[in-house]
């Protein structure tokens, strides 16, 4: 690759591109001004990779202007080099004024993107409206901003769940079922793919690892296992617990949802017995709490 200019101008912005090969740009003076025939030109550089770290890395011919790179330079690092070039007499004068060349790395997709985190977690309850925003995935590119070398697309690759999506260019992971149900899936895993290009085959990708769990709501009624419960303690005692009330909730067990409020209703008038609910085992314990003669008595209980 080469670039040709009027030395006479005062400053240059040549692209290069970087590639396995040296790139060659021709620094020529052009005859604007009629020298002298027993004039010879030299031309020299300095500046970066020149005169200045990192050395070496721009080499001219003096006798035509040709200016070469001798390596690879990374735009990551690098993105303009800033030099400036001379045209001299064979006494070391200037035949022309100082140019200044900004030579300016052209950017090749040499970057993969790169996720924030390794595994996203995120939670969302479940009965959550179709287009919930369960959590956003983050992920960079180091090749030139809004350039499509680093414009990432996301999407979910093998495993995808119908019940959620990914917005192509924000990365927001969003509910796509109308309803979610704990009670039938607790938690999804899904992989998701940031591809570089705008999604394009021939972009880089990378991929992350997206864990979701669906949290409760109580969305479920307790049932008592049986109707009828039957029990009996012996006359004159108290504080005795008389029977347990077993009850099934599908909501999650030890939460709030799960745990069942059981309330007698009638049948309790002289308040000789108390209902609580174990804590560990969602059961109602009904305890005689007064000294009472025998009798027979039938309750009937509200749980909630």
């Amino acid at each position: 690759m080469h670039c040709s200019f009027l030395y006479r101008v005062r400053a240059c912005t040549i692209t290069c591109l970087l590639s396995t090969v040296c790139l060659y740009m021709f620094f020529k003076e052009l005859p604007f001004t009629e020298y002298d025939p027993g004039v010879v030109i030299t031309y020299t550089i300095s500046g970066q990779g020149v005169t200045e770290p990192p050395y070496g890395l721009f080499v001219i011919n003096g006798k035509t202007g040709e200016l070469n790179i001798t390596r690879k330079v990374d735009r990551e690092k690098t993105p303009m080099f800033y030099l400036r070039g001379y045209a001299l007499d064979q006494n070391g004068k200037n035949v022309e004024q100082p140019i200044d060349l900004r030579i300016k790395v052209k950017d090749i997709n040499d970057n993969y993107p790169v996720f924030s985190e390794e595994i996203f977690t995120g939670s969302v309850e479940e009965l959550s409206e179709s287009g919930t925003l369960v959590m956003r995935i983050n992920a960079t590119d180091a090749d030139e901003p809004n350039n499509i070398n680093s414009k990432i697309a996301f999407k979910i690759l093998q495993n995808q769940p119908s019940s959620f999506s990914i917005k192509k260019n924000t990365g927001e992971v969003v509910t796509a079922a109308f309803y979610l149900d704990r009670e039938e899936q607790s938690s999804y895993t899904f992989t998701v793919e940031a591809r570089d290009r705008d999604g394009d085959k021939t972009g880089l990708a990378t991929t992350c690892t997206v864990k979701i769990q669906i949290l409760d709501v109580n969305d479920n009624i307790p049932v008592l296992e049986r109707q009828t419960y039957e029990g009996s303690v012996e006359e004159n005692r108290a504080n005795v617990e008389v029977m347990r009330l077993q009850v099934s909730d599908k909501d999650e067990k030890f939460s709030d949802n799960w745990l069942a409020n059981f309330t007698i209703v009638s049948g309790n008038e002289g308040g000789y017995f108390r209902v609580e609910t174990d804590a560990q085992t969602n059961e109602g314990v009904l305890t005689l709490v007064k000294v009472s003669v025998y009798c027979r008595v039938s309750f009937f209980f509200l749980k909630s």
